[in-house]
C-alpha cells in the first residue's frame, strides 16, 4: 500500500511539472496536438500506479519524449508555415463581411443548425447581424456583429512571410503590401507583424534585434 501511495505522489508531481512545461492554457484552449499529448500523458501516468511491478522509468521516459516533442513542435510552428498548417491549421472564416461561406461550412462538416446554435451561445439571435464568424485554431468560434466595432484586423505579414489566405480575405494584394512597406522604408524580412483592418488602418511591428 505504501509503495502504491509513494508511486502515486511521484507520478502526480511529475505530471504536474510536465503540464506546466507544456503551457498555461485551459483544456478548451488547447490545440489538437496539445490535447493529444495531454491525453497520452494521463494514460502513461496511470500505468505504473495500476501495476506496481512496472518500473517508474516506463512512464518517465515516454513522458520526457512527449514533452520534448511538443516543445520542439511548438518551436517549429513559429518558424515553418508548412509545419504550422499541418499541425495547427488556419482560422476558418465561416461568415466573411456578412456573407456565409457555404463551401467552408461544408468543408468543416458543420451544419446550419449547429452554426446557429453556436451563434446563440454568443448571444446572437439573427445570423444576418453577423459581420464575421471565425472558427479559430483551437476550435472556438469568434463572432463579430455588424456595428461600429465590427472591423477585424487581418495579419498580412507574420514573421517576415506574407499570408496569402489573409491577403485574399482582406481584399489586398502583394503589390499593395509592398507599397506600404516601401512607404515606411521597411524590408519584408524585418517585419514581425503587419496587420490591416477593414477600414484600411494598418499596424506594423518590427522584429526585435537579436
Amino acid at each position: 500500500m505504501a509503495t502504491v501511495l509513494l508511486r502515486t505522489i511521484i507520478i502526480y508531481l511529475v505530471f504536474v511539472i510536465a503540464i506546466r512545461l507544456l503551457g498555461k492554457r485551459q483544456v478548451g484552449e488547447l490545440e489538437i496536438s496539445e490535447l493529444i499529448v495531454t491525453f497520452m500523458l494521463s494514460e502513461l501516468a496511470t500505468v505504473p500506479i495500476q501495476d506496481p511491478s512496472i518500473p517508474l522509468s516506463y512512464a518517465f521516459i515516454p513522458l520526457v519524449i512527449l514533452i520534448a516533442f511538443e516543445i520542439i513542435s511548438s518551436f517549429l510552428v513559429t518558424k515553418s508555415k508548412l509545419f504550422k498548417k499541418m499541425i495547427i491549421g488556419n482560422p476558418s472564416y465561416i461568415i466573411n463581411k456578412g456573407r456565409l461561406d457555404q463551401k467552408e461550412l461544408a468543408r468543416l462538416r458543420m451544419s446550419v443548425p449547429e452554426l446557429l446554435g453556436e451563434l446563440r451561445q454568443k448571444n446572437v439571435g439573427d445570423i444576418s447581424n453577423v459581420e464575421y464568424a471565425i472558427l479559430e485554431e483551437n476550435g472556438k468560434l469568434s463572432v463579430f456583429e455588424r456595428d461600429a466595432s465590427s472591423s477585424v484586423s487581418h495579419a498580412l505579414i507574420i514573421d517576415g512571410d506574407i499570408n496569402e489566405s489573409n491577403l485574399k480575405i482582406a481584399g489586398k494584394s502583394k503589390k499593395w503590401v509592398e507599397e506600404c512597406l516601401k512607404k515606411h522604408k521597411l524590408e519584408l524580412q524585418n517585419v514581425f507583424l503587419f496587420s490591416c483592418d477593414d477600414d484600411g488602418n494598418i499596424n506594423i511591428i518590427i522584429k526585435d534585434e537579436k
